[in-house]
């Protein structure tokens, strides 16, 4: 554990540091972190093994978001942990909250160079097969089945409540590369969209005229 000790992100201790450590044309990621919480510190872990195994193809550094408020205000940081991107003093991307594998994903794409779309394009297509195929019937929705964020989802998850049908769910709120990368993966535009199987079934009201045929509904998962 000494190594990872001497690994940990450089601390930064002014709004003047954060601005001369992105300022370069490589990706700077910095971590506005809380001392108070045990996922920062993790977090800052998690950073140094990404940056080893990418053979450190970027930089990384944290700052106290209470500490520094100047520079948290004017990265409008909400909450920590929260992970900036910056290439040439400007944000290309954030991760919010403790996600060590979209934070992966997220550096990845932005250090993979000239051929960033052709891989992004394929790891994305890779990620949203993997997430349709969580379960038989996942269903990607704004908010979560507990507290929808718009009217077509609430009704989809209450036909599919009261059927007392087994699915899983994804909020696409909460991820940007998801919310437009399924509409073009699935040639669908709009949300919410349920999948059976791997194969998209449809929207709200194609999902409305399947329901009403009793032998459709009864190939549908079960909740046990």
């Amino acid at each position: 554990s000494f190594r990872k000790m001497a690994d940990a992100p450089k601390k930064l201790e002014s709004h003047d540091e954060v601005k001369d450590f992105t300022a370069g044309p490589q990706l700077s990621l910095v971590h506005f972190f809380a001392s108070w919480a045990p996922q920062c510190t993790q977090l800052n872990t998690v950073l140094v093994d990404i940056a080893d195994e990418l053979k450190n193809s970027f930089s990384v550094s944290y700052v106290d978001a209470e500490e520094v408020a100047e520079a948290s205000l004017a990265a409008k940081i909400k909450a920590a942990p929260t992970v900036v991107f910056y290439k040439n003093g400007r944000e290309v991307g954030r991760v919010d909250g403790f996600k060590p594998a979209d934070l992966r994903t997220a550096i990845v794409k932005h250090t993979s160079g000239g051929t960033e779309t052709a891989n992004s394009g394929q790891s994305l297509t890779d990620r949203l097969k993997a997430i349709i195929n969580q379960q038989p019937l996942m269903l990607f929705m704004k908010g979560d089945p507990t507290a929808p964020r718009c009217g077509f989802s609430r009704t989809i998850v209450g036909m599919l409540n009261e059927h007392n049908i087994a699915f899983g769910s994804f909020d696409i709120l909460s991820d940007e590369d998801v919310r437009q990368g399924l509409k073009e993966y699935s040639n669908w535009p709009t949300y919410p969209q349920l999948y059976l199987n791997g194969e998209l079934l449809g929207g709200l009201d194609v999902v409305r005229e399947e329901f009403k045929d009793a032998d459709f509904i009864a190939t549908l998962p079960k909740r046990s």
